[in-house]
């Protein structure tokens, strides 16, 4: 997998979000609570981190409010090692309801110092509870991040839920940074290998792309991407053909047995002429490009251009 230039891009929670209040300029480890095992939790745990907002049994408004912090997988090699953050009333196992989807891969580099890891700067998580979400009196909130190949984990906070209580000033959230997680791209279609056929007209190609970390209404049809590039030959900084920009939304089967059903419209297309191109074999390459954080990925595909069948 290869990265393209790094960008950085401030964006909303949601049209119904307020946005992740500012975290505070200094880390703390938390010694009060751990990190516990939750849904297909494996493995030991290698997990640093705290809930910075809400402090324990603080006063939280009926209203909205948000929930922020920081995490780190302390063998993550690169990057902070979550590819899910979410926010939940009581345990996902024992009856909770989901509250909110976080966005995560935030700017901690205050984390990067306490860490002594440049990579975990990108370790920060904010999301915010929406008015009306929890009953007035104690509430336990629970922070679950998720860790490739090791699961669920969560981390708890208790808070008192009041309807006098002050609600929480909103700012500005705080942009995504370079140590986000790659967006996924793959090509369905020519299949490798293919033998397309010059002389039958326009040939579709087809294929799919998505950020796990979107939420359900960032990028084309909650995919979380806003740009397919497609090029043939060769890679784009390296003279590849640029066939076009692909048309986002399709609805595709494939993600959703593998991501979730957030992403059964990640699909992409994108229609060339054949007979433009000389009968040999191509390499062609699909760049997908995340709305959320700015970062690209791309991933390439063998085929042939034949004038005729074999």
């Amino acid at each position: 997998m290869h990265q393209g230039p790094r960008r950085r891009r401030a964006y909303l929670l949601g049209l119904i979000m307020l946005a992740a209040i500012a975290v505070p300029a200094v880390a703390h480890a938390d010694p009060l609570t751990d990190w516990t095992p939750g849904p297909n939790a494996v493995l030991d745990n290698t997990y640093d981190g705290f809930i910075d907002t809400p402090g324990m049994n603080s006063s939280l408004s009926t209203g909205a409010f948000a929930v922020a912090g920081w995490f780190v997988d302390k063998t993550a090699q690169g990057w902070a090692g979550a590819d899910d953050v979410q926010i939940w009333q009581g345990t996902m196992d024992g009856a909770g309801k989901m509250l909110a989807r976080a966005s995560f891969a935030q700017d901690r580099p205050d984390v990067a110092a306490f860490e002594a890891n440049p990579f975990w700067a990108a370790s920060g998580f904010g999301g915010v509870v929406v008015a009306g979400s929890l009953a007035a009196g104690p509430q336990v909130l629970s922070v679950y991040v998720h860790a490739p190949d090791k699961g669920w984990w969560y981390k708890q906070v208790q808070a008192n839920v009041s309807g006098t209580a002050a609600a929480a000033q909103p700012a500005a959230a705080a942009p995504t940074v370079s140590g986000a997680a790659l967006p996924v791209v793959a090509i369905e279609k020519p299949k490798d290998s293919e033998q397309v056929i010059a002389t039958k007209g326009d040939y579709e190609i087809v294929g799919y792309a998505l950020d796990r970390s979107a939420a359900p209404n960032q990028g084309a049809a909650g995919s979380g991407i806003d740009r397919v590039q497609v090029y043939l030959g060769a890679e784009r900084e390296n003279g590849g053909t640029f066939l076009g920009e692909a048309t986002l939304g399709f609805s595709d089967s494939t993600p959703v047995g593998q991501y979730g059903a957030q992403f059964a419209s990640a699909g992409w297309r994108l229609t060339f002429k054949p007979t433009q191109f000389h009968a040999n074999t191509y390499l062609l390459f699909a760049y997908a490009r995340s709305a959320i954080s700015g970062k690209e990925d791309f991933v390439s595909r063998f085929f042939a251009i034949r004038e005729h069948s074999p």
